[in-house]
């Protein structure tokens, strides 16, 4: 981020349309744009387009040439406290104005509005305007089902002890993931590993892993969630050692399924 002192909050603003207009999916549409200056003009301090464009462009230097999801993360932190209630409101409607630009609510779009609404603490808002959207909203492809879940929630607890898979961990996902379609070759096996990589790489937030630990549950009884949580626990260990990331997100999973596990002898 730039650290003269000149960076204000219609850069932060700035910073989280670029992230959703283009962030999403690579693309910024004439619509994305003139919706994401028109939002911006709303709340620069001096409102003309030269200015508008000049943070646009200081906005996208940031987010492309620095680590694009730390400064979108440092940004909502601190438009969480920097905006009242009602500006936090206005922020979020001006997203999701800016997401249905292209007529298209993606995905990773989603993710990115739940992720601003729980952050500023406007959950019901945020659920609401996904709801209430009048245009086409994307869902995960039909190449994408309880398999990929399973593979996407092993590479959330490999990934989360220290933001690296390692070939073992991923020889031990390989082999859990085999147990559940075995008529799966290992090479299918590593098509579905690597889907789930993709949409994990795109879009790791809170709100993608909450729909994968409730979808799981509706579809498995209690067997199989205590094998889950048994692979993810093997899938831990995969690197010589359980960590406390990996321990918590264990339990968090045990908890939301309603399973009572042991982790090292303790609840």
């Amino acid at each position: 981020m730039n650290s003269s002192g000149s960076w204000s909050t219609s850069h932060d603003l700035a910073l989280i349309y670029i992230a959703l207009a283009y962030g999403t999916d690579h693309e910024l549409s004439e619509g994305e744009m003139d919706a994401l200056t028109d939002a911006l003009r709303d709340w620069a301090a001096i409102p003309d387009d030269a200015r508008v464009q000049e943070l646009v462009m200081e906005a996208a230097t940031a987010f492309l040439e620095g680590d694009g999801r730390a400064e979108v993360r440092h940004s909502i932190d601190r438009l969480g406290e920097d905006l009242t209630f009602d500006e936090r409101r206005q922020a979020l409607r001006d997203v999701m104005r800016i997401a249905e630009a292209d007529g298209v609510l993606l995905e990773r779009e989603q993710g990115l509005i739940h992720l601003l609404a729980e952050a500023w603490s406007l959950k019901q808002l945020g659920e609401d305007l996904v709801q209430d959207t009048s245009v086409v909203v994307q869902r995960k492809g039909e190449d994408w089902g309880l398999i990929h879940e399973l593979a996407f929630l092993y590479i959330v607890v490999a990934h989360s002890a220290n933001n690296d898979l390692s070939s073992e961990e991923i020889d031990v996902m390989l082999d859990r993931l085999g147990e559940w379609q075995p008529e799966l070759s290992r090479e299918e096996m590593r098509d579905v590993f690597r889907r789930s990589l993709q949409v994990y790489a795109d879009e790791p937030e809170q709100a993608l892993i909450q729909e994968s630990v409730q979808a799981l549950k509706e579809v498995l009884p209690l067997v199989q969630r205590l094998t889950v949580l048994d692979d993810l626990n093997t899938v831990a260990y995969a690197d010589g050692a359980l960590t406390r990331s990996e321990r918590e997100l264990i339990m968090y999973l045990a908890q939301a399924w309603d399973v009572n596990v042991r982790l090292n002898g303790r609840k």
